[in-house]
């Protein structure tokens, strides 16, 4: 320490040198510059932490949307699951009490058990065709395409059996009237 002390006390002189003129004015000009970039980049940065917490908020909402069901998405695949549920019983029970009624028929000698079997498998051939359906319903439960193609196939299952049947009854009845007329 005393040849630090030594240093200062010899080059004192040095030491109590005045600054140049101006050189205090420089100095504030200096520090009044570097307080407003400080304010500008204070400015910035609360602005870019806004944004940025902003930009944080939606993303997790976006994420909580998309990736994890919603009430509302699960309720409206329940509703639709339920109504196409609701009509694929409806038809279930039409169809199947056709299909008894043409077993019936067919007891009862009008049409033969052969042709009873090959309607059975026209519908057996009709629901491999409703297996591709059910498949992609059970991907896009709310496609109106699949929901109408899954409708008009039931549709078009009753319509086959009722047409059968009202063939059926027709001849029934042509049967009747010639026996009625031989009788005679």
């Amino acid at each position: 320490m005393d040849k630090l002390n030594n240093l200062f006390n010899e080059q004192r002189e040095a030491f109590d040198e005045e600054p140049l003129e101006g050189h205090f004015d420089r100095f504030e000009t200096k520090l009044d510059q570097y307080h407003t970039v400080k304010k500008r980049d204070f400015k910035a940065w609360s602005f870019l932490k806004i944004a940025s917490v902003v930009i944080i908020l939606l993303l997790s909402a976006n994420i909580f949307v998309h990736l994890i069901p919603g009430k509302a998405v699960k309720n409206s695949r329940q509703f639709a699951n339920s109504e196409m549920n609701e009509t694929a019983n409806f038809y279930t029970i039409r169809i199947n009490s056709g299909m008894s009624q043409l077993k019936q028929m067919a007891d009862q000698g009008i049409g033969s058990e052969q042709e009873l079997m090959q309607v059975k498998k026209e519908m057996e051939e009709m629901d491999k065709l409703n297996q591709d359906l059910q498949n992609e319903y059970s991907k896009n439960p709310n496609d109106e395409r699949v929901i109408n193609a899954m409708i008009e196939y039931y549709q078009t299952k009753l319509n086959i059996i009722n047409t059968i049947k009202s063939d059926l009854e027709n001849v029934k009845t042509i049967k009747n009237k010639n026996h009625e007329n031989k009788v005679l």
